[in-house]
């Protein structure tokens, strides 16, 4: 009886998942705050419609960029689910492609912010603005864009250290937690850009 115990393979240790923990947290407090701000937007943007007041001016936004934007980011969220599915079947060529054309759709959303940003005009300062009411317009838009493109730097600071450690071999089908807490991170931040585009351009 003994003899047969001591044959007895070790079971496989399981790793903490830690990181898949601490990026849920992660989410969820960016989250929380990125609403927080889109709350002080639509009360500041209802009490200066109460009043009468216009809040952009007609044709000071276009449509078409923001929605480009999140059309690229939608093509992002499957490109990063399929990084993850890659690694978790062993093939890691497909997950360097993948996540590597995340990255080239995270690039490509700066470059159209960017536009967006000159596209409008808008100064920080409301300078050129039609009175205070579009002072306040600008500057929330800038506080929306910019909280966006931060935690948009972040999801790619964070994609980029994962496509590094991919390529050195941290990662297996027994151990994708870091491509899953990417893909975790990236996908709340498409959901604010979506909460962005329909509050911001959409309803302006």
């Amino acid at each position: 009886m003994s003899d047969s115990t001591a044959m007895l393979t070790a079971p496989r240790l399981v790793r903490p998942r830690t990181v898949i923990v601490g990026t849920m947290f992660a989410s969820a407090a960016s989250a929380m705050a990125f609403m927080g701000l889109i709350g002080v937007y639509l009360v500041e943007r209802a009490d200066a419609r109460a009043t009468g007041a216009e809040w952009f001016a007609p044709g000071s936004i276009e449509m078409g960029p923001p929605g480009f934007v999140l059309a690229t980011l939608i093509l992002s969220v499957f490109t990063i689910q399929w990084a993850l599915q890659a690694i978790k079947a062993g093939d890691r060529t497909n997950a360097y492609v993948a996540l590597g054309l995340t990255a080239v759709f995270g690039a490509a959303v700066f470059n159209q912010l960017w536009f967006i940003i000159g596209d409008t005009g808008f100064a920080l300062n409301g300078s050129g603005a039609s009175g205070p009411v579009g002072q306040q317009a600008q500057f929330l838009f800038f506080m929306v864009n910019g909280a966006f493109a931060i935690f948009m730097i972040a999801a790619v600071a964070f994609l980029f250290l994962t496509f590094v450690r991919a390529l050195v071999g941290q990662y297996s089908p027994l151990q994708s937690d870091g491509i899953a807490a990417a893909a975790m991170f990236w996908n709340t931040v498409v959901a604010m850009w979506a909460i962005t585009w329909f509050v911001v351009y959409v309803t302006k």
